[in-house]
């Protein structure tokens, strides 16, 4: 499992879902609930392993089977987001979209 969940409380402690950047914190969230951590994205990223994840924003990075569905909003510069189990709307940079659109096929 990933070392990364070993940061967390144990009834928190399920598969990984997404991380999400806050101030100087990252919000863990796993399949049982969610925490925060004071560490940098890149490092709670290196914890991750050998959950398949992938850093959808410079914000945020998410785990493929916490993954519902990529969406865009309508219009010609619509912004694209992928829906989560948790039910939150995770962004997806225009630098990331294509590199995303490759690792959900």
């Amino acid at each position: 499992r990933a070392a990364l969940l070993d940061r967390l409380p144990p009834e928190k402690r399920g598969a990984l879902v997404r991380l999400e950047v806050q101030d100087h914190y990252v919000l863990a969230v796993t399949a049982r609930g969610s925490g925060m951590l004071l560490m940098r994205l890149a490092d709670a990223i290196r914890e991750t392993a050998p959950a398949d994840g992938f850093q959808v924003h410079r914000s945020h990075w998410v785990a493929r089977d916490g993954v519902v569905a990529l969406e865009r909003e309508p219009g010609k510069n619509g912004r694209s987001f992928l829906r989560m189990t948790d039910g939150e709307r995770v962004p997806v940079s225009r630098a990331h979209l294509a590199g995303v659109k490759a690792w959900m096929e």
